[in-house]
């Protein structure tokens, strides 16, 4: 085997996936710790009702734990920051993460840092996460972030308009609870969203320059599904059957491009969304159908396997119809609400230079960028 075929995997201890496995979550506490940092977001997890179950499954296992729901949208350094100085006064032991990509990512990055020296900015900034830190339990709420899954923290630095992530191998979950229940109360316009950030991930993930025969597998089958089931889920969000499906695409996307990669469209929509508030599934849904008509050329034999799997004749209608599939779950094809303008092109250009982006399976020009731009804006 030549040096071109070594790639490495990197997943949670333990990932366990069906419904109501939420049940589980005291006796993984207990394994881990004493008293845990439950960190959740600011509403969400009350209207649906899931973190009264949460807490009741604790507090009937005897389960010490200190509540943190300041998580925000777009979640910012200076949260975090509060996280850390919390989970000291609480002097908890083992963190869990309740939601979608935004509390999951500061959970994770509140257990990492605590243990480190410095501040989390130095670590956005690039310092490296050298030790382990406490250790982390993610349960998904959504089917589509993949934080769960991942290595890194997606954050927000308000001050100067940088959203990137802080990334190390000690921030992988310990335990990740994927429970299709929990995800029965989400509207149908972030079932979308997230969704279609689930199979953007599967799909520049099967693309990418640093894709292997492992990722391959997990990043086909998660597309295939997710297809096939997310309009069924944005119509009928109660059907338990559609919300399994769509929890197990977005748990194989995440396998896939956790270890795999991703690439332009991913690139462009961290800076799109960092400064003009578009919410990340979006930003990715609108630029898909753009990236994949420049990338089609150089891995067509992989896009024809895309193509074959969702049921597409021709291979080079694929950016149709992805179109069509945006218009069927009520999805715009372009960000003219967002108020971007072509002078906004140089900054949004000059932050996409990201990870993702020198994974783009096509070289990325300026130039490129500009007119992707110019067809969503």
């Amino acid at each position: 085997m030549g040096t071109e075929n070594i790639f490495t995997l990197m997943y949670p201890a333990r990932i366990i996936f069906g419904r109501g496995v939420i049940e589980r979550l005291a006796e993984e506490i207990l394994s881990l710790g004493k008293r845990a940092l439950l960190v959740t977001g600011c509403s969400a997890m009350r209207k649906s009702g899931v973190l009264d179950r949460v807490s009741a499954i604790m507090k009937s296992a005897g389960v010490e734990f200190s509540l943190f729901d300041g998580v925000e949208s777009d979640p910012s350094l200076e949260t975090v920051n509060e996280g850390i100085e919390f989970i000291q006064r609480e002097r908890c032991d083992v963190v869990i993460g309740l939601g979608g990509g935004s509390a999951i990512d500061v959970a994770k990055a509140i257990a990492s840092i605590v243990k480190q020296p410095g501040t989390v900015w130095e670590y956005h900034r690039g310092k490296k996460i050298e030790k382990e830190g406490l250790p982390f339990i993610a349960v998904s709420t959504t089917a589509g972030t993949g934080a769960e899954i991942t290595n890194n923290s997606v954050l927000m630095d308000r001050e100067k308009l940088v959203k990137k992530s802080i990334r190390s191998p000690h921030m992988i979950a310990k335990v990740a609870l994927v429970d299709p229940e929990l995800t029965l109360s989400i509207p149908p316009r972030i079932t979308a969203y997230t969704g279609m950030d689930a199979f953007v991930q599967a799909l520049e993930s099967y693309v990418t320059k640093t894709s292997n025969p492992i990722t391959d597998t997990l990043a086909l089958q998660a597309i295939e599904v997710i297809f096939h089931n997310l309009p069924k889920a944005v119509q009928d969000g109660g059907n338990i059957e559609v919300r399994e499906k769509m929890a197990l695409g977005s748990l194989l996307s995440a396998m896939a491009f956790s270890n795999s990669g991703l690439g332009a469209v991913h690139g462009l929509a961290h800076p799109i969304g960092a400064h003009f508030g578009v919410p990340h599934g979006l930003a990715c849904a609108v630029l898909l159908p753009h990236v994949v008509g420049f990338n089609l050329k150089v891995r067509y034999e992989k896009f024809s396997q895309i193509a074959e799997k969702i049921g597409v004749e021709k291979t080079e209608n694929l950016p149709c119809i992805i179109k069509k599939f945006l218009q069927r779950i009520g999805i715009p094809l372009d960000l003219r609400d967002y108020k971007i303008t072509e002078t906004d092109f140089s900054t949004i250009i000059a932050e996409s230079r990201s990870n993702s982006m020198s994974k783009n399976p096509r070289q990325v020009s300026d130039g490129d960028l500009r007119e992707i731009l110019r067809r969503v804006i």
